[in-house]
């Protein structure tokens, strides 16, 4: 027997960290190891031999999450499915700055110290976050090291790296001097918590339950009023005029007459415009221009002022009178109520609304004009949408092209300006009387315009917005970081070898944020777009497939997951259940069903081993020795093979994960290996070479998903030191498919004869008697692989000898199974029908169900086809249990 034996436990902790520490020490994640090994130059490399992805950047501040845990493990059997096709294959790593988020958790930090960011110059406090991630940025990278991702983090980037920033300016400097970026007032969403713009991406609006006030604006000169409807009463306090409709006849002698702006005083007048609503309420609204992006163009259109009535932090100001410090939910109680004693408050009646939500701060976004940076989309978003048009870049799924193509359609402007001192701050300089000059820097900027010292320079407070420099990450991850202040970095190698990328795996959520900038920035710089295709993934839900949040306490920690049940196991499980573009549903014991998996190819690998040869060696598969059930096992993994390199191929990674699970728990455990427990008695030659073989490529094709255990398991069988991860994908194997038929026969006989038994709790020990009456074209199938049957059902064959006992139809005759002694079929015959009749009752319900048009179209549709398996397989089985109670009549 084998010397080597691997442990009767499988522990995946330790060897995760062996194997990980291997494969990044010794530069296996690199294409430089495959340049080398291959004695080629880079320069030489044809993009047509190459695989590369860039990783969408997880904030410098964050942890792993579900999200994380899915998307780069779809990346990570991509990049190991092309290397082990001998693709030159470069996976970039890197982190986003998260403007933000870090300076959040920088200035907590600093809270607990009773200490502020105005305690710091800027370039002090700018030094405090670099320390705060030189300290504790780096954890998200140590985690997907736990996950397995074979990154190549020699490329590891910042999106801080000086490299990076100077190509971030190179962008804005020619954006800008094309026309493309420009400085304006417009109405802009601003965050009260972070005290910043925001872009309308960022905004999520949600459904709150709030009211409607109905107040009357006195009428100057008259004892009438005019009626208005607002959910938000506290910013009549900044009302400019009431709008009606130029041809709503209730009003038509009002326009141009003013109203008296209740508890403020002053007079605003009664407008025309066809932007109102003349079914709406009473068809008049009020006009708030600083407070509401609508009335902000009303009131352009008559030049109306704008009357900032709220602080940064959401506060009532000075322009607010008697309200001025109070917040904005605190003003509008006093303003209701205040309404309501000068008896102008007419009625306040229930009113969900949505209202606009800091996707990230979770804060009430206020409408305000402001000064802001701009890129004007438009030009860009062109050239975006006819690439994608045209087939350029793919969408997969495609479906998702469309939600791609409807906000590109629609595109806004981006403010890309951000009141915070941690990012990218923009190349702008201002002199005393306010004129801006934009340049790499403030000595570029006085030589570009012949600016002496005597004019004072001021550059910009403000940073860019973190997407912009996310934007150009495809390309920008491989330029040159050696780069002179005001020039266009030249191309790389890398970059002439590996963009465009070959595939962005990402979710659809940041398709607007990230991945339409991305297309735009790309193919306006690189004038090539950045990625081929785009595969789309879900979100992961709980089971109740509600949203993952810490409110509701229902978010997985997938570190702990890992620790618990290993990390194959935890990215097989959530492969596993990936459909396609919907979202994915988190159910636990299917990940402990993929624990157990790794329990059975360990276990798997323990068989194979202690039956080999003391000192054996991998021998060369001679297929024209084989049997009938290594042509069998062969014809199966060739199917495998097939079908999991379609899957892979085709973005279709539950499938891949099923159909090897299927192929090694069904076909190769379930059925060759007792098969060959058989002919391992018999002496035959063949069956370890087969094993061997068999189990060596299923690893392989296991290895992108269950990285770990496959390279363990690999290194018992092959003694040159080789690693998986260094392997070629398998290749199919010539087998005979003919003799498939045949042993699929034995299996068919095999599977019934153990059903009886195990239907009726036949004793396991004892050898039963069995009839084999078949037809007699397949006898001699059935003779032939006899000695299969008879040790793998405890049973005696014999063909034709006896019709009566206890009978299973086959698809080519029946078996019989004599009756044991003591055995009563009368009570098994009550037993099956009253379980018969239970189960034909289930089927009725289900079957109605199924047939009830509400359930189809409101269920979700995994629920109902879900629902037809279970229908179908309950089918199936009352089928069996009408058979088995038909031989005991």
């Amino acid at each position: 027997m084998a010397q080597v034996e691997l442990d009767s436990k499988y522990n995946p902790q330790g060897l995760e960290k062996k194997w990980y520490k291997v494969w990044e020490d010794q530069g296996y994640f690199s294409f430089k190891r495959q340049l080398e090994q291959n004695c080629v130059s880079l320069k030489d490399v044809k993009p047509a031999d190459t695989f590369s992805m860039v990783i969408p950047p997880p904030n410098v501040t964050g942890s792993l999450h579900l999200g994380h845990a899915l998307n780069h493990s779809v990346q990570d059997i991509l990049a190991r499915y092309n290397r082990m096709k001998g693709k030159y294959t470069l996976w970039v790593p890197g982190t986003d700055h998260a403007g933000i988020a870090t300076q959040n958790v920088v200035e907590k930090r600093l809270a607990d110290e009773g200490q502020s960011r105005q305690d710091f110059s800027r370039e002090d406090f700018e030094k405090k976050v670099w320390q705060w991630k030189a300290e504790s940025g780096g954890m998200i990278t140590h985690q997907q090291r736990q996950l397995g991702e074979s990154v190549d983090w020699s490329f590891e980037r910042f999106t801080m790296d000086e490299g990076l920033s100077k190509i971030v300016k190179n962008v804005f400097v020619k954006l800008y001097e094309e026309g493309l970026i420009y400085r304006a007032e417009r109405m802009i969403n601003w965050c009260p918590v972070n005290k910043t713009a925001i872009s309308n991406i960022e905004v999520e609006y949600k459904k709150i339950n709030g009211n409607l006030y109905h107040i009357k604006y006195p009428i100057k000169h008259s004892d009438k009023f005019i009626q208005i409807a607002t959910t938000r009463p506290e910013t009549m306090l900044a009302d400019e005029a009431i709008a009606v409709h130029p041809d709503d006849e209730r009003y038509k002698d009002l326009v141009g007459k003013t109203v008296i702006l209740p508890l403020m005083n002053r007079e605003i007048p009664i407008v025309a415009d066809d932007y109102v609503d003349q079914e709406f309420g009473t068809g008049a609204v009020k006009i708030t221009p600083a407070h509401d992006p609508n009335d902000f163009e009303i009131g352009k259109r008559h030049n109306l002022p704008l009357t900032v009535i709220m602080t940064p932090e959401a506060k009532i100001n000075e322009r607010g009178g008697k309200y001025e410090g109070s917040s904005r939910e605190a003003a509008r109680k006093q303003v209701v109520a205040d309404l309501e004693t000068e008896g102008l408050l007419v009625q306040v009646e229930k009113h969900p609304h949505q209202v606009g939500h800091n996707s990230r701060s979770g804060a009430v976004v206020e409408p305000m004009p402001s000064t802001q940076w701009f890129v004007n989309m438009k030009p860009l978003a062109e050239k975006a949408i006819d690439v994608v048009k045209s087939g350029s870049i793919e969408f997969i799924p495609k479906r998702w092209q469309n939600t791609y193509f409807d906000w590109m359609h629609n595109i806004q402007d981006w403010c890309i300006s951000r009141q915070l001192w941690w990012g990218h701050r923009i190349p702008a300089w201002y002199d005393d009387q306010g004129k801006v000059y934009v340049g790499f820097s403030e000595e570029d900027v006085r030589k570009k315009n012949n600016l002496d010292s005597s004019v004072k320079l001021k550059q910009d407070d403000d940073v860019l917005d973190t997407w912009f420099s996310s934007a150009l990450w495809p390309f920008s991850t491989l330029m040159n970081d050696e780069i002179e202040e005001g020039r266009w970095p030249e191309d790389s190698d890398e970059l002439k070898a590996f963009y465009p990328t070959s595939v962005l795996v990402t979710g659809f959520d940041i398709i607007f944020f990230w991945v339409a900038r991305m297309i735009m920035m790309g193919v306006h710089f690189k004038k090539e777009i950045p990625f081929e295709k785009i595969y789309i993934h879900g979100l992961v839900r709980d089971a109740f497939r509600q949203k993952m949040s810490k409110s509701k306490g229902n978010v997985v920690n997938p570190l702990e997951k890992m620790n618990d049940y290993g990390t194959d196991a935890f990215r097989f499980f959530l492969i596993s259940i990936l459909p396609e573009g919907k979202d994915i549903i988190y159910d636990e014991s299917r990940l402990k069903g993929y624990s157990a998996f790794c329990n059975k190819i360990w276990n798997t690998a323990r068989f194979i081993l202690m039956n080999q040869d003391e000192s054996f060696e991998l021998e060369e598969l001679n297929t024209k020795e084989l049997n009938n059930i290594d042509h069998w096992i062969l014809t199966e993994y060739n199917s495998a093979l097939t079908k999991v390199e379609d899957s892979i191929k085709s973005y279709r990674f539950a499938e891949y994960a099923n159909e090897i699970y299927d192929f090694f728990w069904r076909s190769f455990c379930d059925n060759y290996i007792e098969l060959s427990k058989v002919s391992l008695q018999q002496g035959s030659k063949t069956t370890k070479p087969v094993l061997n073989h068999v189990f060596l490529n299923a690893l392989k094709l296991l290895h992108p998903i269950m990285p770990f255990i496959t390279e363990e398991l690999f290194s018992f069988f092959n003694r040159s030191g080789n690693l998986i991860i260094a392997q070629s994908w398998p290749e199919l194997i010539e087998a005979d498919g003919a003799k498939h038929a045949d042993v699929e026969a034995l299996l068919h006989v095999i599977y019934k004869i153990r059903y009886l038994r195990g239907e009726f709790k036949l004793s396991a020990k004892e050898k039963f008697k069995v009839s084999l009456n078949i037809e007699s074209s397949n006898a001699e199938v059935v003779q032939n692989g006899l000695s299969f049957i008879e040790v793998l059902t405890k049973t005696e064959i014999k063909f034709n000898a006896f019709d009566k006992g206890i009978s299973a139809v086959l698809n080519f005759g029946k078996a019989v199974l004599e009756a044991p002694e003591g055995f009563d079929s009368r009570s098994e015959v009550d037993r099956l029908s009253k379980e018969k009749a239970k189960l034909d009752q289930s089927l009725i319900g289900l079957q109605k169900r199924l047939e009830n048009e509400n359930f189809v179209k409101n269920a979700n549709p995994e629920v109902v086809e879900a629902e037809k398996v279970k229908l179908q397989n309950w089918a199936q089985k009352s089928v069996h249990i009408g058979e088995l109670i038909a031989s005991l009549r």
